[in-house]
């Protein structure tokens, strides 16, 4: 239908890499690109396509993404947060 359409445009047009995000900022992962192995190691730790995640401090010179979910604190490479989409919430 035409809501789903528009809603479905209004979040691909949002869409934000969290490296952009701002500390403490929530945001919902609408997008996993890359290999099997690459997504059912982001499942084994929880993350997923409708996952709410909190983006926390990471010290530039590290070249890691801190953030929560669930009440846990992950860490991922920079560049394996390239294959993740995702909408503030």
């Amino acid at each position: 239908s035409t809501d789903n359409f528009l809603s479905l445009l209004i979040i691909m047009k949002s869409k934000l890499s969290i490296e952009l995000a701002d500390i403490g900022e929530r945001l919902m992962i609408v997008e996993i690109n890359g290999d099997f192995n690459f997504k059912n190691y982001l499942l084994a730790n929880g993350l997923a396509v409708g996952t709410i995640i909190t983006k926390n401090y990471s010290p530039k010179y590290a070249q890691l993404i801190n953030f929560s979910i669930a009440g846990k604190m992950l860490s991922l490479r920079k560049f394996d947060f390239l294959n993740i989409e995702c909408v503030k919430v």
